[in-house]
């Protein structure tokens, strides 16, 4: 009598599921047999697996679902987002999975058809079983979810990582409740995008823009005074709004807010602060005297702040100025999260975020007696314990040259914040116009996990197809991408041979029918050791065989007929913005570069400058408009 298989265990969002040690093709179907059960199987190939997970803060029991999908019969084989990922010479996987977490509404009722192309999923992530993949979407509380933003992205990041996850790419379009971009609210205050909290870098800029491009603009944007920027507005309305906002925001710091970065800083932390201090008021003008009676009494209350940016670029340290306060941002982020912490706990906090423990210690060596985002870090002894301990602070007005007595302030709310937000975004744009749109070219980002080697005794490798130069003739030049290979500690030559044979045939569609021949640059019969043959484990080997199908039309993520690309922008790859096609020699150009408003259809007949078509202007700054294509996010 067959016994029904038992439900898998709920497991924690950060917890689930384990570390597996294989490789990704492999880890990723034991997750599905071991802890998934499996939902149905549709007719187009397609196999839904489903399970639950308890979201740790609030306790609530999260449905996810993987959905497996075989190429082979997919009705879309090939992959947009290699495409734009810049993988697009990728060969094309025969498995792909959606991991997806539904809207909130959804969490109860049957899977509607359309299941995978629905755009309200809370999380959509796509993973290749090449170990390659895409962060498709991601929504947090706008979305009327009990989940934040974090707690998804904490979710997916170690789930990836479990996995032995190789790398994973993501368009970052997300906005904020207020329909701004967060890439380039982030970039200003934090000097990086939303994204790399969780260790997401530069993978290449839409247009031509390189990385040292980017991390110029941002500085640029920045670093700008706010005064310098009033000044350039002139008499404009916005410049109206933004002054009475300098002056109010000012006077609530204490602080000067002399650049962009610090008052966009403040303005977020102040944005997501739960509950506000209260706000001490002088209903006269003090004298002098009782002025200077009464810092001398904060003064030997409390130390004097200074702000971490004016201490970061004192010191004499290795890291740059932009990485300190990166992480004294992140350590404030914690304190205000937790309240009081000692200094291992603000260590173990600040590693969820940064993986250099040396930048971390020596912020938390400095931090102390500093402002970070409109509040000051104290550092200060346990009374009876005498272990350090870190809070956070509210800076006193009255100890400060901006504080005005006259009026008395009150703090906005959090809308107010955010349309004052708003207002402070519109007005760097208008004075940074190139660099702002150089920053908002930028959402292209991917986190790479390195081949981890150190957890067991088992050996590790990464097997590459070196094709014959009869095949090379079939091929992109691009090198592929190699697959990782598991073996035992004494494994053979020839168990390399047949493990990597194998992993080829169960990965790409046109490697069905391989057939490992031989391996090059480890030596030595197939009945002998592979580390005898010089090989150590983690290493790159290269496989040579026959049986690969290169008459296949599924040979390529991006498609066989992907085109050139030759913008003058300096673009040689498709970045996933609109382009044309020239009809005479059929390179691919940036409809922005060549003048063509995005609201407007292509012409039945273009050619570019090169082949005698006009020439066009690039897109004029100096407007302060350009198009904006804003969609999913939470910040």
């Amino acid at each position: 009598m067959r016994t029904a298989r038992p439900r898998p265990p709920v497991h924690g969002m950060r917890s689930f599921p384990t570390e597996f040690s294989g490789a990704f093709r492999d880890n990723i179907r034991k997750l599905l047999e071991e802890h998934c059960e499996k939902c149905d199987v549709a007719a187009n190939g397609r196999s839904t697996w489903r399970t639950t997970v308890r979201d740790e803060c609030t306790g609530a029991l999260v449905p996810v679902y993987a959905v497996e999908e075989c190429v082979n019969l997919s009705s879309s084989p090939f992959c947009d987002y290699c495409r734009c990922a810049g993988w697009g010479h990728h060969l094309v996987s025969r498995r792909r999975y959606h991991i997806i977490i539904p809207s909130f509404e959804e969490w109860d009722k049957p899977l509607p058809e359309n299941f995978i192309c629905r755009q309200t999923h809370l999380l959509h992530g796509l993973l290749h079983c090449n170990g390659f993949g895409h962060l498709l979407s991601i929504r947090g509380c706008s979305s009327g979810s009990c989940l934040r933003g974090h707690d998804l992205m904490d979710f997916w990041d170690h789930l990836c990582r479990s996995l032995c996850t190789r790398s994973v790419s993501v368009e970052d379009l997300s906005v904020n409740s207020l329909s701004l971009p967060l890439r380039l609210l982030y970039s200003l205050s934090h000097g990086q995008p939303w994204f790399a909290r969780w260790g997401y870098n530069f993978s290449h800029g839409c247009y031509g823009i390189t990385k040292s491009t980017y991390h110029d603009a941002i500085d640029s944007v920045s670093s700008l005074r706010v005064d310098s920027l009033l000044a350039d507005l002139g008499d404009s309305l916005l410049a109206k709004d933004l002054r009475q906002i300098v002056t109010v925001y000012r006077k609530l710091s204490g602080e000067a807010l002399g650049t962009i970065r610090e008052f966009v800083s403040y303005l977020l932390g102040l944005r997501h602060k739960k509950n506000y201090p209260p706000l001490a008021f002088v209903p006269h003008s003090p004298s002098p005297s009782s002025r200077q009676r009464r810092q001398s009494v904060v003064s030997s209350r409390r130390k004097r702040c200074r702000d971490f940016d004016e201490v970061a670029e004192s010191l004499q340290s290795r890291w740059p100025v932009r990485r300190l306060r990166y992480a004294a941002e992140i350590i404030a982020d914690a304190l205000r999260e937790h309240g009081t912490l000692t200094r291992q706990e603000v260590r173990d906090a600040a590693r969820q975020a940064i993986g250099d423990t040396g930048l971390i210690d020596f912020v938390v060596k400095s931090i102390g007696d500093t402002i970070v985002g409109g509040q000051a870090v104290r550092r200060t002894p346990h009374p009876r314990t005498r272990v350090l301990e870190f809070s956070l602070d509210d800076v006193d007005m009255s100890t400060h040259e901006h504080f005005d007595p006259v009026k008395p302030l009150t703090w906005p709310s959090k809308e107010e914040v955010g349309r004052d937000i708003d207002t402070l975004y519109h007005s760097a744009v208008n004075g940074r116009c190139q660099e702002a749109r150089i920053i908002l070219d930028c959402k292209h980002w991917a986190k790479h996990w390195e081949l981890r080697d150190d957890t067991d005794d088992k050996l590790r490798f990464v097997v590459e197809w070196r094709p014959m130069p009869w095949e090379m003739a079939n091929l992109r030049g691009t090198p592929l991408p190699g697959e990782v290979v598991v073996l035992e500690p004494h494994a053979s030559m020839g168990d390399l041979l047949v493990t990597a044979e194998r992993a080829m045939r169960d990965t790409y569609c046109i490697m069905e029918r391989f057939r490992a021949q031989a391996v090059e640059g480890v030596y030595g019969d197939l009945w002998e050791p592979v580390m005898s043959g010089g090989a150590q484990s983690g290493a790159t080997i290269g496989i040579l065989g026959d049986g690969v199908d290169l008459e296949s039309t599924l040979r390529y993520e991006g498609g066989d007929d992907m085109g050139t690309v030759d913008c003058w922008c300096g673009a040689r790859e498709d970045d996933g913005e609109r382009m044309v096609a020239c009809d005479v020699c059929a390179t691919w150009h940036h409809t922005r570069c060549v003048g063509m408003d995005d609201d407007k259809q292509t012409p039945s007949m273009f050619l570019c400058p090169r082949c005698g078509g006009s020439s066009f202007d690039s897109f004029d700054f100096d407007d302060g408009k350009w198009p904006l294509t804003l969609v999913w996010g939470e910040e």
